[in-house]
């Protein structure tokens, strides 16, 4: 058994189409097939069943996939580790983080990127809960998120900075000019607010839980970025964390009065595992910038 072998299958896995894990590999279908073939072969099972152009795992190539996925993040991470020993800033960090902590990120991934330009680059955007269970199968490297209600022993959370839920308005909208709001000031104006899942949602949907309240939006969606332009070109008002805002000058956060339990921005990890020089690396600029006193304003 090769380690080539399970990354090919690991790549067929993904995609269930030998062509194009092919394509992606930069090998022939032919070639793929075959190695897949001697890998059934030395296990003496099949992995896939395929069925004219499409395959499908089978249930003992389900079983093995988790063992394949350990073993080359196993070989990956021993690889990583000499080349930190050697001090050879080369690899692939990847990086899941969620769309409230998506702002001021490009300046900082421009940054690392021209002081570690050997250093490739993944960036996910997602919920919280898919980073996480990305970050748990080993998928990437740690998750930028806000902490977790519900703490899970494998994880490890290491708090950054404060992140308080506002309602987010317009600076024409009639509360534009007020220090903090309450729920039943938000019962009062228009709504668009956050899907749940969205970490902003969760915590607002806690919010509302502990002083029996309701809200009713007018609409609901997944992508705080298009809530941010819908408030930006109207009189709707959103509720988001602080951190949402930063470069939106037509756009106020203004502070939640009932909420007793601020959001904080953190950075999950596995725990006891290994943490890349370039996971080192990116984390402290991140923080850097970060640490700016007018960035969070």
């Amino acid at each position: 058994m090769e380690l080539r072998q399970l990354r090919y299958f690991l790549k067929a896995t993904e995609l269930l189409n030998f062509t194009e894990a092919a394509k992606q590999l930069y090998i022939t279908q032919s070639t793929l097939s075959q190695q897949i073939k001697q890998l059934e072969t030395e296990l003496n099972v099949l992995l896939f069943d395929r069925i004219g152009k499409k395959v499908y795992l089978t249930e003992a190539g389900t079983e093995f996939l988790p063992f394949a996925k350990q073993t080359v993040f196993d070989a990956d991470l021993g690889l990583q580790r000499i080349r930190d020993i050697q001090g050879i800033n080369i690899g692939t960090l990847r990086i899941g983080i969620t769309y409230s902590l998506s702002f001021g990120l490009a300046p900082i991934i421009l940054k690392f990127m021209k002081e570690y330009p050997n250093i490739k680059l993944e960036v996910i955007y997602n919920t919280a809960m898919e980073l996480l269970q990305m970050l748990k199968n080993r998928d990437l490297d740690f998750v930028l998120s806000f902490s977790m209600v519900v703490k899970e022993e494998q994880i490890e959370v290491t708090d950054l900075f404060d992140a308080p839920l506002c309602a987010i308005v317009h600076l024409r909208h009639p509360l534009a000019f007020q220090k903090n709001v309450s729920i039943n000031d938000l019962k009062k104006y228009s709504l668009v607010l956050p899907s749940h899942g969205l970490s902003a949602r969760s915590a607002l949907d806690e919010l509302l839980r502990d002083q029996e309240e309701k809200l009713d939006p007018h609409l609901e969606m997944n992508d705080a970025n298009i809530l941010l332009q819908l408030v930006e070109t109207s009189l709707y008002m959103t509720v988001l964390s602080k951190t949402t805002i930063v470069g939106r000058k037509e756009l106020k956060a203004i502070p939640i009065l009932e909420q007793h339990n601020k959001m904080v921005a953190s950075v999950l990890s596995l725990k006891d595992s290994y943490q890349k020089n370039s996971a080192k690396a990116f984390l402290d600029l991140y923080k850097k910038e970060l640490s700016v006193p007018n960035a969070l304003r």
